[in-house]
């Protein structure tokens, strides 16, 4: 495995109600990246004041440093989709083809799932219109 460390700098965003709500998540999801069994540390948090996006949504966000080797950073970003990373380290960083075909497996993997949830989603979507349309023309024949 890569063992060389690497600090990024993140950004999570997030959008939530109540407001109380929004940092709490943030927080939690933080709190979970630590907890996941990786080895990835955070520090330097800091969190943005709930802003009132529409309809009592509020948007908020968390800045923060991790650091870890690249395979448990490259699964951080994964499955927490950081709207901005910037690279911290400016040392290079190796990848045994072990490590290489690992990551790229596992970003193949989550691409299918993600596309098969794309696919099912599609497929009620199209079956709930259709559903719709029906009910509208029976209330037309009322």
């Amino acid at each position: 495995m890569a063992e060389e460390e690497i600090e990024l700098k993140c950004t999570i965003e997030l959008m939530g109600k109540p407001k109380e709500a929004v940092i709490d998540s943030l927080k939690k999801i933080l709190s979970n990246v630590e907890e996941n069994g990786k080895k990835l540390e955070i520090k330097e948090e800091k969190y943005a004041e709930p802003k009132e996006v529409k309809d009592g949504f509020y948007s908020s966000f968390a800045d923060f440093k991790i650091k870890g080797n690249v395979v448990d950073l490259f699964g951080f970003v994964m499955d927490y989709a950081p709207s901005s990373i910037e690279v911290l380290t400016t040392k290079d960083t190796k990848l045994s083809i072990t490590d290489m075909q690992a990551l790229l497996n596992d970003l193949s993997g989550r691409m299918n799932e993600m596309d098969q949830r794309l696919k099912i989603f599609s497929g009620q979507t199209i079956l709930l219109s259709q559903q719709l349309e029906e009910l509208k023309k029976k209330i037309e024949k009322k």
